[in-house]
């Protein structure tokens, strides 16, 4: 008989749940730390949403390393760097991505900075010349 009782509630989340600072779907669960994302470090935890089936994730890249394409969350007086997204749904039905926003929108108007997986793809530099 185990010590502890777990409990599996948020089964199959880490399989949709992509990294809002690199775009990474690669997780890894470091015991009594949390789960962090393997390419950039930043730290993700779950939690229930009141009244709806699926979940909450609060992404914090305080964690983060740097890494080419990432764009770490702003940091915020209040909520420091961290944002937070609503999926809902089950495993067996599927999870969709309800909303998600950085706390820095709720602070700061003139945030300018969007989760990896809506950003624009580096376009590799181009070069025109002018025959004239």
């Amino acid at each position: 008989m185990p010590l502890v009782e777990i409990e599996e509630r948020y089964t199959g989340a880490f399989d949709v749940v992509e990294c809002p600072v690199c775009g990474s779907d690669k997780w890894v669960h470091l015991v009594f730390q949390g789960v962090f994302c393997t390419t950039c470090n930043t730290r993700c935890t779950l939690r229930e949403p009141a009244g709806d089936q699926g979940f909450i994730a609060e992404f914090d890249s305080s964690y983060s390393w740097s890494v080419d394409g990432a764009d770490p969350i702003p940091d915020t007086d209040e909520y420091g760097p961290r944002a937070s997204g609503k999926w809902l749904g089950t495993e067996a039905h599927g999870y969709d991505r309800y909303w998600f926003s950085a706390y820095a929108d709720h602070v700061h108007d003139d945030c300018e900075w969007e989760p990896a997986w809506d950003r624009e793809p580096e376009d590799e530099q181009s070069y025109s010349t002018d025959e004239g």
